[in-house]
């Protein structure tokens, strides 16, 4: 169901390693103003696993809309850079893991801030998807296994992984310049008001957010209006139970924080042969009944996305549908979404804001909402057949391991 608008002004044991599965590249944009409730900006289109990454950007572009009025496009190839630097400088291996963990997300904005897209690299604001990840990607794992940074002690030299970096991103003079004054080699971060006077780089704790905390009074919301540096010390993980009985208490806090409107970040396991196709009566969707149709496991990984919508299932009402407001001043309204609360109604799907792409033949999306999916929570309960890393094909006999598919959500303070 949908919420009318009340403003308008990681894996936790394990390294998330983003389902992207993607190639090619969209110019389709796709306004989501127009048909969600949660404040979401444009649906974006990775290129490699990082998907967490871009799910921290929408969160931070949500509160920041909701706190402003004003969409700010986050480039999540200046956070990347920023991954691989500290990576590089403490790797054993010779590869690149491009997977990583909210908790690092925040780390980077608190050391290194943001900048927008159109600062850091401009091609990556015409189109959904930025190739120039991709092709870096490329550059920095060749620099690694037989470049200039296939020794250990080369790795440790900060002013050498800058350089290689700047130009296996491709970064102008001007752009190289500003990581320079900002941050030099790489090892001061936390910037102060000298090294970032006149700089394009936006430092977290002057970075507008708005968002709800629950701690003054649990029985209702109180609106905040603070920093991202605030925001990434207070919003906090919450991991998915295993009993039954604490799931749906797990499902009632994450849909209190989407009836406050908040841009809830979920963390959960892909199974592409689990996705219903266009033709299907849940297209987009990620289901069981799909599945098991396909009567073996598909390609599979972490994934990070943000939370939109729902749909119920109530004793009172029936089903109230994803996708349809409901306004919390109306009586009748306010008693259904009163009734999605309670422990005897059930989750059919939660609606997510995807980093796939908005508009795609090769996929299909929750109708009307393009670039979003529905993820069933029998899906998320599962356990599903889980073997990432078997060699194709695979086959229900030859996947041995189990996974239960929903991991984490990360809530607001109070929730």
């Amino acid at each position: 169901m949908r919420l009318l608008s009340w403003s308008r002004s990681f894996l936790a044991a394990s390294f998330l390693a983003c389902a992207a599965f993607v190639s090619g590249c969209d110019d389709t944009g796709s306004n989501s103003e127009n048909i969600t409730d949660v404040n979401q900006t444009d649906v974006e289109r990775q290129s490699i696993g990082n998907c967490w990454l871009y799910a921290t950007a929408s969160w931070a572009e949500s509160m920041h809309l909701t706190a402003t009025g004003v969409e700010f496009d986050i480039s999540q190839s200046y956070w990347t850079y920023w991954h691989w630097y500290g990576e590089i400088l403490t790797m054993s291996g010779d590869e690149l893991e491009t997977g990583g963990f909210e908790s690092t997300a925040f780390q980077i904005i608190r050391e290194r801030g943001l900048m927008s897209e159109a600062d850091f690299i401009k091609e990556d604001t015409v189109g959904e998807m930025s190739s120039r990840q991709s092709t870096a990607l490329t550059k920095i794992q060749a620099e690694l296994k037989t470049g200039r940074l296939a020794s250990a002690s080369a790795r440790t030299d900060r002013k050498l992984v800058r350089l290689v970096l700047d130009e296996a991103w491709g970064l102008t003079p001007e752009v190289r310049a500003t990581l320079e004054k900002a941050f030099g080699s790489g090892k001061r971060t936390y910037l102060t008001n000298a090294t970032n006077k006149g700089l394009p780089i936006v430092r977290a704790k002057d970075f507008k957010v708005q968002y709800t905390e629950r701690k003054s009074d649990p029985t209702k919301s109180t609106v905040k209006n603070t920093t991202l540096k605030v925001a990434v010390d207070e919003w906090r993980t919450v991991s998915y139970p295993w009993s039954s009985s604490e799931q749906r208490k797990f499902q009632i806090r994450t849909q209190r924080a989407l009836h406050d409107r908040q841009p809830v970040i979920i963390t959960w396991s892909v199974d592409f042969n689990a996705m219903a196709g266009k033709e299907s009566d849940k297209p987009g969707s990620f289901n069981l009944d799909t599945l098991k149709a396909a009567g073996k496991p598909g390609r599979q990984g972490g994934h990070m996305t943000v939370l939109e919508d729902y749909e119920a299932q109530t004793v009172d009402f029936g089903l109230l549908k994803a996708g349809v407001t409901l306004d919390p001043t109306i009586p009748e309204d306010k008693a259904k979404l009163d009734a999605a609360l309670l422990s005897s109604s059930k989750v059919m799907f939660w609606r997510i804001k995807n980093s796939w792409g908005a508009l795609r033949d090769d996929r299909a999306s929750a109708p009307g909402f393009p670039g979003y999916h529905d993820l069933y929570q029998t899906y998320l309960d599962g356990p599903i057949k889980w073997c990432p890393d078997a060699p194709d094909p695979k086959s229900a006999a030859s996947c041995n391991g189990s996974e239960v598919p929903f991991s984490n959500v990360v809530l607001p303070p109070g929730y």
